[in-house]
């Protein structure tokens, strides 16, 4: 059994080790009209307590890229042709999917930015908010 205290100390990353690095990354999409180039070459690494912006115009691929390093991208139509995304120093393109699901949420999560795809208009904020503490940590809906 691991305590709270190794958990912390198993999740410190080397000195100069990235918490992300996403190298060469290449999306497409295949279509009828053809071949759908969404993502040609995307390199970026993170690190520990730095903020990283993506900015581009609709349609540059940004979306694409976030849900293929959360492991959400359709596919198909999608396809990643080339490229790693490190997390942690872990090719998570070659993770399967249940290692995948236990990092998505509790270690790397995002946030969409159409507000009807993030959050359920019927449920609270809270309750959305705690379902990655009832998921991932067993946490119970129940108030102390």
């Amino acid at each position: 059994m691991t305590t709270a205290t190794e958990t912390k100390q198993t999740d410190r990353l080397a000195v100069g080790t990235p918490l992300l690095e996403v190298r060469d990354l290449h999306v497409e999409f295949r279509t009828r009209d053809g071949v759908a180039k969404a993502v040609n070459g995307v390199n970026y690494s993170v690190a520990a307590g730095e903020t990283l912006a993506v900015l581009g115009e609709s349609g540059s691929g940004k979306s694409v890229t976030a849900q293929t390093i959360m492991g959400i991208l359709d596919m198909p139509p999608g396809r990643i042709t080339q490229g790693r995304i490190l997390f942690r120093g872990e090719d998570m393109l070659a993770m399967k999917e249940e290692q995948r699901r236990r990092i998505r949420g509790r270690k790397i999560a995002m946030i969409f930015q159409d507000a009807l795809s993030s959050l359920n208009p019927v449920l609270s904020v809270g309750y959305q908010l705690g379902e990655m503490f009832r998921v991932h940590e067993g946490a119970s809906t129940t108030w102390a």
